[in-house]
């Protein structure tokens, strides 16, 4: 488990500076789990990754839920990649694709498509899913829903609204000079 959470994290790190000065974007979300049947608060940030191509990008996020008897969070690590749409379009669909890894801690009780989980019980599994985004000037409202694949499967719906702070390196550079 380390190990993975440490590739995960060490890809991540030599992706983010290239891609830092391309495109950013940083918000908070809410969520729902289905299975849980709870919502959930969290961060998230979507870093483009134009080496890879200019529709793909890295989104890693933490949400925390707040289910009766006990606690869960999630980490994920989601690449999306956006469809290409017009530049006057009101929405950009994507597609998600990702790592999930899930904790929860708290009385042993059995989760429908998680399975029985007790005192502090750790999965990882896949994340399947997809949403629209609303490109705005400066913020970028999200709304999505994704399946987490693991012992059993899982539905989550999400919104947020991110923060674009693209260029920003860049920019720094520039007013520095």
């Amino acid at each position: 488990m380390r190990k993975l959470l440490g590739t995960v994290a060490l890809v991540g790190v030599m992706m983010a500076p290239g891609s830092v000065e391309a495109q950013m974007t940083v918000g908070g979300l809410g969520a729902y789990h289905a299975d849980l049947e709870a919502i959930g608060i969290g961060a998230y940030a979507t870093i483009a990754l134009p080496q890879l191509h200019e529709n793909v990008s890295i989104a890693p996020n933490f949400i925390f839920f707040f289910p009766d008897g006990g606690d869960y969070f999630e980490l994920n690590a989601d690449m999306i990649y956006s469809f290409p749409v017009a530049e006057d379009a009101p929405v950009s669909p994507f597609a998600l694709a990702g790592i999930n890894i899930g904790r929860f801690s708290g009385p042993s009780v059995n989760i429908p498509g998680i399975g029985s989980v007790g005192g502090s019980s750790t999965r990882v599994g896949l994340n399947l899913g997809g949403g629209v985004a609303i490109p705005m000037e400066s913020i970028r409202p999200v709304v999505g829903a994704k399946f987490e694949l693991r012992d059993g499967s899982s539905f989550v719906l999400f919104a947020g609204v991110g923060f674009a702070v693209g260029n920003l390196v860049h920019q720094v550079a520039e007013a520095q000079s």
